[in-house]
């Protein structure tokens, strides 16, 4: 039984620490640009979903490793700064945390990746606590290791909602799928499964493989939910875009919110369409993330 200090949501993931630049231009070999802005900031797609749900009213823990170098500390300092539980970080000696440098299109907000991977093993189901998994609400996963398929089956075995931001394809994410009660996907991942399908097939088919409720993201065209209601597409709200960074993350972390809330489908969809619309009007994965009050105050500018 969870206890009072259990938290909503428990996470296990990736960490990453992010350098993004807004560029006019995306450069070509050989050349050299000027970036108008710099930012360095903390990511990782569990992570700034949990930072996301943290701001807007929920408790969370996470589960993760990072290296022992500056990148990882500032990693550890960031989360309890927002107020994650980050008891749970294990630091790995001699290795390296990911780092991501984000060229950020100035123009439309579109990025371009070069990544330093993390060189740390993933979390093992030994360094997980079951105590912890099932005693929180939600557990929210993105990827398939032998770690996080034990604890969705515990999540599941105790009742407790399992949700997944798959960062992997179909071929990989179906080992877990059958522990998944609400997989959100993007895009990109719908195609590689179903490249001849629309998302509304997709959510469907996700559904049927036995989700409780099914999305694909779909940018700035909005997401699409499959339900007991059926399936339903929910637009986004338009935004002056600077960067489009975290937007998926900032979605789930407040659709998450929205479940534990106990909210409809359309009123979660909705909710968590805002939030990743307001994060894409600052740079950064993090910087726009609201609180709760900011997001009823958006929704009511606009009459949703």
């Amino acid at each position: 039984m969870a206890s009072d200090t259990s938290p909503d949501i428990i996470g296990i993931g990736i960490c990453t620490v992010d350098h993004l630049l807004s560029v006019s231009q995306m450069p070509q070999y050989g050349s050299a640009i000027k970036a108008s802005k710099y930012l360095q900031q903390s990511g990782g797609l569990v992570a700034s979903a949990l930072v996301a749900a943290t701001r807007l009213g929920a408790t969370t823990k996470i589960y993760a490793r990072i290296g022992d170098d500056d990148e990882g500390q500032y990693i550890q300092q960031d989360l309890e700064r927002e107020g994650v539980d980050a008891s749970k970080l294990i630091i790995e000696p001699n290795t390296d945390t990911h780092i991501s440098v984000i060229l950020v299109d100035n123009h439309t907000g579109e990025r371009s990746f070069v990544s330093r991977w993390a060189t740390g093993s993933p979390i093992a189901i030994n360094e997980i606590s079951q105590d912890d998994i099932t005693s929180a609400k939600i557990l929210f996963l993105d990827s398939v290791t032998e770690g996080t398929l034990q604890a969705a089956q515990w999540a599941r075995e105790a009742g407790v909602t399992v949700v997944i931001d798959p960062s992997c394809p179909f071929e990989v994410a179906q080992a877990l799928l059958p522990w998944v009660d609400v997989p959100i996907v993007p895009e990109s991942f719908a195609k590689g499964w179903m490249p001849d399908e629309p998302p509304e097939a997709v959510v469907q088919a996700l559904y049927d493989l036995g989700a409780r409720i099914a999305v694909v993201t779909l940018g700035e065209r909005g997401c699409v939910v499959c339900s007991a209601d059926g399936v339903q597409a929910f637009p986004t709200i338009p935004v002056d875009v600077v960067d489009t960074t975290g937007a998926g993350d900032a979605f789930h972390g407040a659709f998450m919110f929205g479940l534990l809330q106990g909210w409809d489908v359309p009123r979660m969809a909705r909710f968590a369409s805002a939030v990743g619309a307001m994060n894409c009007r600052f740079l950064g994965g993090r910087t726009g993330l609201p609180n709760r009050q900011q997001v009823d105050e958006f929704l009511n500018q606009f009459g949703v």
